[in-house]
């Protein structure tokens, strides 16, 4: 796995305006679009949608952990993380790549930039201690990923737990009513002298 996001990465890296265009064909437009064409954000080169993919906290990190396994910096791989999510993480993380890019040390570069979304803060945690230290970190978020997605998993099972308890009452107050008049009220009525 961490050999083919590398590859992914490296082939990112290399040629970034193809696989662009790869992943625009690869991507219709959203149903709501111009007729085929897709709407291009003002200087992204991209649809108003980005790709949900990106959305994800757990995908980001794998994505600059094959980046960094690729050799880009810490600041590229944000830089091209920032192209690829839709536009309203977009906004948040382009201050930080920017301040990142004019020499601002990690801490600053983030409060700056008024990053509020689960998914960023989960990625400025998950980075602060590779941009901290410069120390190769890529396996650090490889396991990062795995434990955000397991601990979704387990909040997923948690849920379809919970919801087994809950449509146990309604089932009860619909079908308690329906045995008692069709099996106990016959019953006593058969019970009671002519």
């Amino acid at each position: 796995m961490a050999a083919s996001l590398a590859g992914a990465a490296a082939v990112v890296l290399a040629r970034p305006g193809r696989v662009r265009r790869r992943l625009r064909r690869q991507f219709p437009a959203p149903a709501g679009g111009t007729g085929g064409r897709r709407t291009v954000h003002a200087g992204s080169g991209r649809g108003p949608a980005g790709f949900p993919g990106l959305r994800d906290a757990a995908m980001m990190l794998e994505l600059i952990g094959a980046m960094l396994d690729a050799g880009a910096g810490l600041g590229r791989s944000l830089e091209l993380v920032a192209a690829l999510v839709p536009p309203d993480l977009e906004r948040q993380l382009r201050p930080v790549v920017s301040a990142l890019a004019v020499g601002a040390d990690w801490e600053t570069a983030w409060r700056s930039s008024g990053a509020l979304s689960p998914q960023l803060l989960a990625l400025r945690d998950a980075l602060a201690f590779a941009a901290l230290t410069g120390a190769p970190s890529a396996a650090l978020l490889y396991a990062q990923a795995a434990r955000l997605r397991r601990g979704r998993n387990r909040a997923a099972e948690q849920r379809a737990a919970a919801l087994g308890v809950k449509l146990v009452v309604p089932l009860g107050l619909c079908s308690l009513p329906a045995f008692v008049c069709l099996g106990v009220v016959p019953v006593l009525l058969g019970l009671l002298p002519a």
